[in-house]
């Protein structure tokens, strides 16, 4: 159900060979965040960037800024816990519209218990999209 103001809006992704999930791992102690072409298709960034690692900013700034602050904790809770996260935000695409995601994560830590490893799978939130248009 629509709430009064709201509108669908269908967002084209430029590749129409993208899964509508992509694979991230987030190296924490060099902060780099590495991930497959899907995982840069949803987030408006190079594919040969995102494979050869991002910083996490770079991330967190294509996050909706209304999402930024619960899914920062959401992160931080994850990483101090050491459970498994799923976060619910909006993601903005190369042509500046945002789209909702969820993504699944956990994160990995060394012998020490030190969190070394981030790793997690972003899917589009809608399971009725489509490779050509996307409806958010």
């Amino acid at each position: 159900m629509k709430k009064d103001g709201e509108r669908t809006i269908f967002v084209e992704l430029t590749d129409v060979g993208t899964a509508d999930s992509g694979i991230f791992t987030w190296d924490i102690i060099r902060d780099l965040v590495y991930g497959d072409s899907a995982l840069a298709e949803l987030f408006g960034l190079a594919t040969n960037e995102v494979s050869q690692g991002l910083p996490v900013k770079l991330y967190l700034d294509r996050v909706h800024p209304e999402d930024r602050p619960g899914l920062a904790k959401t992160i931080t809770e994850t990483i101090v816990g050491g459970r498994a996260q799923q976060s619910f935000y909006r993601v903005k695409t190369r042509g500046g519209f945002y789209v909702s995601v969820v993504a699944f994560g956990r994160c990995f830590q060394d012998r020490e218990g030190t969190p070394v490893l981030y790793s997690g799978i972003v899917v589009l939130e809608s399971a009725t999209s489509t490779n050509d248009n996307r409806r958010h």
